[in-house]
């Protein structure tokens, strides 16, 4: 996961920038007190069709996407705004997520190098 994507929202005319990176994962965890990763990765297996995911998660995770831009946002005005832009979880995710070609292929095996074997003596 890149974790640099970002969408803009618009609420009562006002832009709002929403990324889920690193910080957003923080704070979903300081509200929520669950892992991040995990959630991201139930969400990337469809956990809120599965009701693995609850609305309180998702709230926390979009709050923590968009405080990420802006210090001084509240879980209230986050909630107005997944009201206003119901869609832009999945967009905001989505936009997180790496694509083929994002980071290069790795060009050695990870691990020590092998040593050459060295010849027996002829006797």
């Amino acid at each position: 996961m890149n974790l640099n994507g970002e969408v803009r929202l618009t609420h009562k005319g006002q832009v709002h920038a929403m990324t889920i990176n690193f910080a957003a994962i923080c704070t979903y965890e300081a509200e929520t007190g669950k892992n991040g990763f995990t959630l991201l990765r139930l969400l990337a297996q469809g956990g809120v069709n599965a009701g693995l995911v609850s609305a309180r998660d998702i709230r926390a995770l979009f709050y923590g996407g968009l405080k990420a831009h802006d210090p001084g946002m509240t879980i209230e005005l986050a909630e107005e705004i997944i009201d206003a832009n119901p869609d832009m979880l999945l967009q905001a995710l989505g936009a997180a997520m790496p694509v083929e070609g994002d980071t290069p292929a790795p060009k050695a095996k990870p691990g020590k190098a092998r040593r050459p074997r060295r010849r027996r003596a002829k006797t």
